[in-house]
Order: structure tokens, then C-alpha cells, then sequence
């Protein structure tokens, strides 16, 4: 595969089947390989069937509680990808994967990060990810803060 196209999208909540119809509509019109979807509004325990022609991965992570937060990796049919391990939370606001596209690994994050408190969940959640990550780190989200590159590194590992 000679390039990825991957977008990032909050979606606001996916529990009605015309909406996740939409979306998948929206992601398939802009030839999306690599979807990260936050705020899916997934429960743990009723995440619903996803069959799509052309997206055939999910890797959800969703709440214990609440039908809030949320969030999912989808990967297209045509991305030959290997699931090695996955790290999620208990609150549905972080998936990590990380798995081979032909010989190179990869690891995949999807960060919903929450809307107070934004800076000592992010160093948190990038201290669970250095740990995890292997290979060539692809991250994206939500992170309900404006990023400074300068500083990201630094601050957010301390």
C-alpha cells in the first residue's frame, strides 16, 4: 500500500442506524482507509454490529456506564491489517492498537480526551500509549484543547 488515508471525525453520538449509515456514507465519499470516531456514545455492553462492505475492522472502546464518550478505530477492507495487542479505558475515551500492515508495525490511537482537566488526562493517557507503543505511532482525536507541537512533547510526558 503506497499511502493512508486516515481521518479523524467526532461524530456526537452513533446509536441511530441512519446516522451511522451517514457517517460510514461521509468516510466511504472522502476514501478514508483509517476512520478514528470519537464520542461514538457506546456502551461497553451494547456496541452495535458495524457491517460495511468497505469497512471491515472495528475496534471499539465505550463506557462501563453511561451512553457518553466513546470511541472507535475502523479500518478499511483493502488494509491488510494484523491485530497484535489493544489498550482501551474503562471511561470509552482512548483505543490503542497496534498490529502489521504488510511487514511494518503500526500503533493506531484515538484519544476523546475529556472537556476540564484536559492536561493531566493527556499526560495520563501519553504516558499509557509510551509504554504501548511499537513501530510507527499514529495518533489522532478529540482533545478538547488547543496543541501547542513546541510543548507537547515535554509537558504532557512529566
Amino acid at each position: 500500500m503506497a499511502s493512508i488515508k486516515i481521518i479523524t471525525y467526532n461524530v456526537h453520538g452513533l446509536n441511530s442506524p441512519s446516522k451511522r449509515s451517514q457517517i460510514l456514507n461521509l468516510l466511504k465519499k472522502h476514501k478514508a482507509d483509517i476512520c478514528l470516531l470519537q464520542e461514538t456514545h457506546f456502551q461497553k455492553r451494547k456496541i452495535p454490529t458495524f457491517k460495511h462492505a468497505f469497512y471491515t475492522q472495528w475496534f471499539h472502546s465505550g463506557s462501563d456506564s453511561k451512553a457518553s464518550k466513546g470511541v472507535c478505530i475502523c479500518l478499511g477492507r483493502h488494509v491488510n491489517f494484523t491485530l497484535t495487542d489493544e489498550c482501551t479505558d474503562h471511561e470509552g475515551r482512548y483505543i490503542y492498537i497496534k498490529g502489521h500492515i504488510g511487514t511494518t508495525m503500526y500503533t493506531f490511537g484515538n484519544i476523546y480526551a475529556p472537556n476540564m482537566e484536559q492536561v493531566p488526562w493527556i499526560r495520563s493517557a501519553m504516558r499509557k500509549l509510551s509504554t504501548f507503543t511499537e513501530g510507527t505511532l499514529i495518533l489522532g482525536g478529540d482533545f478538547n484543547v488547543a496543541l501547542n507541537p513546541r510543548c507537547l512533547c515535554g509537558p504532557f510526558l512529566r
